[in-house]
């Protein structure tokens, strides 16, 4: 089975900033035990952009998702929880439901990975066995949480048309 690390295109600029949301949402919450601290729904405020676009994955400041990508999740994970998060620019009147899901973390990724410097797949590898009954999953290589998902649900969200994300394939082990 083929893995990739899951990320947002870089080609959007305009995607939403999120602001406020360290006082809102802690890193250490996202986690199957400690996601009851973290409130079912939670409005954000994001920079004001005339040109904001909203693709269907943010990967920061968290794994965010659209509710496409989010039914394609449970269709591979249906026991995954989601905290829904609606992302809200008041001047310009946009807004858009997101999702955050609750993934298992894996301890499943090792290779070269230099503090300030882009995380390069050609040096990741994955550790096949320790997901292999898992679609999709929360991934720490050196302190930077990474998303990695297996083929099927990758053709998935291709299949539906999802936009703004970038795979990056990585070596299983």
């Amino acid at each position: 089975m083929k893995y990739f690390l899951i990320k947002m295109d870089q080609k959007f600029d305009t995607a939403p900033e999120v602001k406020g949301w360290f006082d809102k949402i802690k890193h250490s919450n996202i986690c199957v035990k400690r996601s009851h601290n973290i409130e079912k729904r939670q409005l954000l405020f994001i920079e004001s952009n005339p040109n904001t676009v909203f693709p269907d994955i943010l990967t920061f400041p968290f794994f965010l998702v659209t509710a496409v990508v989010r039914d394609v999740v449970r269709l591979y994970e249906p026991n995954v929880l989601f905290k829904q998060i609606v992302l809200l620019d008041p001047r310009y009147s946009k807004t858009c439901t997101y999702y955050l899901p609750i993934l298992n973390e894996v301890d499943c990724l090792s290779g070269e990975h230099r503090p300030g410097k882009a995380v390069n797949s050609n040096c990741i590898k994955v550790d096949t066995q320790k997901i292999s009954d898992q679609s999709i999953v929360y991934a720490m290589l050196k302190e930077k949480r990474c998303v990695v998902a297996n083929l099927s649900i990758v053709e998935s969200f291709l299949r539906r048309g999802v936009v703004g994300v970038d795979l990056e394939e990585i070596i299983g082990k």
